[in-house]
C-alpha cells in the first residue's frame, strides 16, 4: 500500500526543499544600480538627440544684461542760453538745444507782440539763422526807428544818418549802409556774420576782417553792440 501512495512520498520530502514562492529570482542590489545608471545614460542621449535635432543643430545661452548696464544714463543734451529782447510776448534769457533757429528763440519768447513792426522784423532778422551761444535777438519795434526821435544828419553820397548809435546786431541792412565807408556790399558781411555770432564789440568789424581799421575809424562813434 505505501508504493501506491505518491503523496507520501511528498510528506517524505526534504524540509528544506525550495517551494515554487522560495524558488523566485530577486535582482541584487549591485544589478539594481547597474539598471539606473543605464536608464539615466539613455535619458541623457535622448536629450543630446533632441537639441541636435533643433533647427540648425545649435543651443543659443542668451545672458541677462546685468543690472549696472540697465538704466545707465545717456549723454545730456548740450544747450545754449540767448536773450530775447524787443517785441515779443515775454523778453528775457532761454535755454535752448543747440542747433535752435532764431526763430525757435522767438517762439520760446511768446512769439511777437503787439507792438512789433512786421516790415521791420522781416528785414532785419533771419528766422532761419542757428543761434549762437550768448546771443542777442531784439524784435524791432513800431516807431524804434521813427524819424522824429532822434535828430538826422546827411552824409555825402548817404541818405540820412541817424545821430544815435546803430546797433550792429540788429540794424537793418539800410541803416548800415548809411555810414560812412559801408556799402551795400560790407552792409550784407556784416548781417552774414553776426547771424553766425553776435558781435561782442566793434572792434570785432576788424578782426572777422569785415572792414579795416581805417574804414571802422570813420564810423567807430556811430556804432554799438
Amino acid at each position: 500500500m505505501g508504493m501506491n501512495a505518491p503523496w507520501r512520498d511528498l510528506e517524505a520530502a526534504e524540509p528544506n526543499a525550495p517551494t515554487a514562492a522560495s524558488g523566485r529570482w530577486r535582482p541584487s542590489s549591485l544589478q539594481l544600480m547597474l539598471a539606473g545608471a543605464a536608464m539615466l545614460i539613455a535619458c541623457s542621449a535622448a536629450a543630446i538627440v533632441y537639441v541636435g535635432s533643433s533647427p540648425g543643430g545649435r543651443v543659443e545661452v542668451l545672458s541677462e544684461p546685468s543690472r549696472e548696464a540697465v538704466g545707465t544714463a545717456t549723454p545730456s543734451q548740450a544747450t545754449l542760453v540767448v536773450e530775447v529782447a524787443g517785441a515779443v510776448v515775454r523778453p528775457g534769457v532761454y535755454t535752448l538745444p543747440v542747433g535752435s533757429r532764431v526763430a525757435d528763440a522767438i517762439a520760446e519768447a511768446g512769439g511777437y507782440s503787439t507792438d512789433v513792426d512786421p516790415r521791420a522784423a522781416e528785414t532785419k532778422l533771419n528766422l532761419a539763422a542757428k543761434l549762437q551761444d550768448a546771443q542777442l535777438i531784439t524784435v524791432p519795434r513800431r516807431g524804434d526807428g521813427a524819424a522824429g526821435s532822434p535828430s538826422t544828419t546827411a552824409a555825402p553820397g548817404k541818405s540820412a544818418v541817424a545821430t544815435g548809435p546803430i546797433n550792429l546786431n540788429t540794424a537793418s541792412a539800410a541803416e548800415l549802409d548809411t555810414l560812412p565807408g559801408i556799402g551795400p556790399a560790407t552792409a550784407a558781411k556784416i548781417i552774414a556774420s553776426r547771424e553766425e555770432k553776435s558781435f561782442a564789440s566793434v572792434d570785432e568789424l576788424v578782426t572777422r576782417k569785415i572792414v579795416t581799421p581805417t574804414i571802422l575809424a570813420k564810423f567807430r562813434s556811430q556804432v554799438t553792440v
